[in-house]
């Protein structure tokens, strides 16, 4: 049984979104391509809004998607950018 069936495949994406959103950030930290916690945020909500329109679920479900995300993503990031 691999992780894609034992979560789902919705909430594997997710993972997989998290994953690649904290890699994305570090790298573009490391550029100087974003500098703030607030950039920072901006950056991840903008595309947290484009990564859950293909996603048919119910308002209260998606914002509760969205809010752990963001607290993944700033939580993965918190040890290697000093945020």
């Amino acid at each position: 049984m691999s992780l894609r069936d034992y979560c789902g495949k919705t909430d594997f994406s997710i993972l997989q979104f998290i994953f690649k959103m904290t890699e994305d950030i570090t790298e573009k930290v490391k550029d100087k391509k974003l500098h703030h916690k607030e950039d920072i945020a901006q950056y991840i909500h903008e595309h947290m809004d484009h990564f859950f329109q293909k996603f048919q679920l119910k308002q209260a479900l998606l914002q509760t998607y969205k809010n752990e995300v963001f607290n993944s993503i700033m939580f993965k990031l918190k040890p290697n950018l000093s945020l």
